[in-house]
């Protein structure tokens, strides 16, 4: 049985910059700049955010103070980069390109 995590912003606590995290976030303390989380976050009496907020969730107790552009809901699943292959003459698409043009040109 895995134990939730949650990281926790305590009052009395100023934290400025990038929080970006995978778990719920309870904010009582102040936060400012760019706070992502795919989970939960809680903005609990007394706490303070100021900057952008993405979260999977938003609880907004009373008492609190957000000043935020906002973006509540899941977030997608980025697909991996793919891979550009290389063949001699450059990548996949500039040797098929240089085909191409050599069929057009009457070369091949």
């Amino acid at each position: 049985m895995s134990k939730h995590v949650v990281f926790e912003l305590h009052p009395g606590i100023v934290l400025k910059g990038q929080l970006s995290m995978a778990n719920d976030i309870v904010v009582t303390g102040v936060f400012e700049g760019d706070l992502t989380t795919q989970g939960r976050l809680t903005v609990a009496e007394g706490g303070v955010v100021r900057g952008s907020i993405e979260a999977g969730s938003l609880i907004l107790e009373e008492g609190n103070q957000v000043e935020a552009k906002i973006k509540v809901g899941s977030q997608p699943k980025r697909k991996p980069t793919e891979e550009v292959r290389k063949e001699p003459g450059g990548d996949k698409w500039s040797g098929r390109l240089k085909k191409l043009k050599e069929i057009a040109l009457g070369r091949k």
